[in-house]
């Protein structure tokens, strides 16, 4: 089934998908190279697991979205597919919107 979902993913367009990238971007540019490097062919096979976690969690987007790739996630996509699936909701959503590092501390636990 994930390779179903994968093989649809690479055969997507930008120009398919673009709309909901800059929706989700909110004009973070962070965000959007954040959103771009995830279609990448080597980022395909942790795109599901991270797009699955942006669609639950509704702050997930601009700053916060950079936060998560950025701060949390060192641009490494392996270690945000990691926090994505191990990391609550709730605890992700808080750790995304500190802008500090202090949401370093919040997802250790789970990791």
């Amino acid at each position: 089934m994930i390779y179903v979902l994968m093989n649809k993913l690479r055969k997507m367009k930008y120009a398919e998908v673009f709309p909901e990238m800059l929706r989700l971007a909110d004009g973070n540019p962070g965000a959007m190279v954040f959103l771009m490097e995830l279609m990448a062919d080597k980022n395909l096979i942790h795109a599901i697991p991270i797009a699955s976690k942006i669609t639950t969690c509704p702050t997930l987007k601009g700053t916060n979205l950079y936060v998560l790739y950025s701060d949390l996630g060192n641009k490494d996509f392996a270690l945000i597919c990691n926090i994505c699936l191990k990391v609550p909701d709730n605890v992700l959503e808080d750790a995304c919107s500190r802008q500090d590092y202090s949401g370093i501390d919040l997802i250790k636990p789970y990791l």
